[in-house]
């Protein structure tokens, strides 16, 4: 389906349902666009950055209780309550949960969603308890009005996250989720990301129980139950996790599945996980991705004009060291890189050649000594930070999909000073070496610097101007690339060559 169609069916869904429906309609619509508003906050989290947050239907829970307990005193303003309530609770929650990652995380949002589902049961003076709590609903909205107010809200919102994950925050989004070390080293700050899309999450499902409260009319402990998470994650899964058209897709299978298989009494549910099997089983993108495919995404090009970037002038490695349990990978490392330089560092495997690497990207952070950018100290810096800064940095296995280029296409793209670069050759075909040597020097002449690694050592004598050997995280060998080969410690460790072969 094409983008314009798609915006337009969801404009005309709200109009035609209000004109056309009966008051029954107008209730499973209303419930359809609210379902729609919890999955949307859902797909920032899960979807967007493939984490399995088993909160959100708690955070449409506190968005019910909140918008039932201030709405005698603010009418419809409650709804606003219901969105800060949800916001607040999360961003509350964000800091010790998003430390976590993966099972740990899910795990960790579970607790959350039990606890608040504990004090739904016992803080009865504030929530009524199992009873839960009514006649909340004179000051709100109902009816054609409550079903237009959703949908007034849910288009736009559904427009604007299309817009935003379509360009580069979508890009971002997609290296956070599929190679998140990468993205770091770009500059992303995956924490931030991860904090943003935790609260937005969080605001969306507020408004979602809020407005869920004004449909239903009563606010029980059920609204923090499992089920409801359970509800929301089969609908994003079933409607699709990242298309715009998935979160309103999976809520309508969500509404009227169990609809239509009401006779059959408490066997609807079966039903319903067969239906959903069948879904996920025949269309692993969801089911807006039947009908509108996305498109196969370009990887980055290089850049045709390598051009001058401005920054710190030199990198200062001064005894670096890394440990991991009883093994030494990194020992008192020292050398400098100046603009207009390219270092090759060179060594057998085992040797800490990317050890090194991840120390000065932040991905490991050095044990001890310095690591300069002119005068100003990173070693203690987060990745993303130490991108900003100047560094960049390529991996030896791409994304996924991705011809090796893309990676340092994307490193280029960033302007960083220093660049560091993890066998860029490996798997390339003599065409290609050439293009990287060329590229190299086109790097070089136009002021950036570079630490290169590669096992391909006449690749190195031909681009680098000095080498650096490392044989057990120890640097044995610094210097032009003729004299590091003829040194008798590299031939021996790194060359396999008898120390006195001619």
């Amino acid at each position: 389906m094409r983008r314009w169609l798609w915006r337009l069916v969801l404009v005309a869904v709200p109009i035609v349902g209000i004109v056309a429906l009966p008051p029954l309609g107008h209730r499973l619509l209303t419930l359809v666009g609210i379902y729609a508003l919890l999955g949307l906050g859902y797909q920032l989290v899960f979807g967007q950055l493939r984490a399995l947050n088993l909160a959100q239907g708690a955070l449409f829970g506190i968005g019910a209780y909140a918008a039932a307990l201030s709405a005698p005193y603010v009418g419809g303003q409650a709804f606003l309550v219901s969105i800060f309530a949800g916001m607040v609770v999360a961003a509350l929650a964000a800091a010790p949960i998003l430390r976590l990652q993966s099972h740990y995380f899910a795990l960790a949002t579970l607790a959350l969603a039990s606890l608040v589902n504990l004090l739904a049961v016992h803080a009865e003076g504030l929530t009524g308890g199992a009873n839960g709590l009514v006649g909340f609903t004179p000051g709100l909205p109902q009816g054609p009005i409550l079903l237009g107010l959703v949908w007034f809200l849910l288009v736009p919102s559904i427009l604007v996250y299309a817009a935003v994950f379509r360009g580069r925050m979508g890009e971002e989004a997609r290296l956070l989720r599929e190679a998140p070390l990468e993205a770091a080293t770009l500059g992303i700050d995956g924490g931030l990301w991860r904090f943003l899309a935790f609260v937005a999450g969080g605001a969306y499902a507020g408004l979602a129980g809020g407005f869920s409260a004004a449909l239903s009319g009563v606010v029980s402990p059920e609204v923090t139950g499992f089920p409801v998470m359970l509800l929301c994650l089969t609908s994003v899964v079933v409607g699709g996790v990242r298309h715009p058209l998935g979160a309103v897709l999976g809520a309508a299978v969500a509404v009227c599945l169990p609809e239509l298989f009401r006779g059959l009494q408490a066997s609807w549910l079966l039903a319903y996980a067969a239906a959903t099997l069948v879904v996920v089983l025949w269309a692993p993108d969801g089911l807006a991705g039947l009908f509108d495919r996305s498109r196969p995404r370009l990887p980055p090009a290089m850049p045709e004009r390598i051009a001058p970037v401005p920054g710190p002038q030199r990198l200062v490695l001064d005894r670096v060291s890394k440990r991991f349990g009883g093994v030494d990978a990194l020992v008192d490392v020292s050398f400098a890189l100046d603009r207009g330089e390219i270092v090759g560092l060179i060594g057998p495997n085992g040797s800490g050649k990317t050890t090194l690497l991840n120390a000065i990207s932040g991905l490991e952070p050095a044990d001890s000594g310095t690591i300069l950018l002119d005068v100003r100290p990173i070693e203690r810096l987060p990745p993303h930070a130490i991108a900003r800064a100047g560094i960049g940095r390529t991996f030896q296995a791409p994304s996924e999909g991705e011809p090796r280029e893309a990676g340092l296409a994307r490193v280029l793209a960033t302007e960083a000073v220093f660049l560091l670069l993890d066998e860029p050759a490996a798997g390339m075909t003599d065409r290609e070496r050439e293009a990287l040597v060329r590229l190299l020097g086109r790097l070089r002449d136009a002021g950036r610097g570079i630490v290169l690694v590669d096992h391909d050592v006449a690749l190195m004598t031909r681009v680098c101007d000095r080498l650096v050997c490392l044989d057990g995280g120890t640097v044995i060998a610094e210097g032009s690339p003729e004299a590091v080969r003829a040194d008798p410690r590299v031939r021996a460790s790194f060359l396999g060559l008898p120390a006195n072969a001619a």
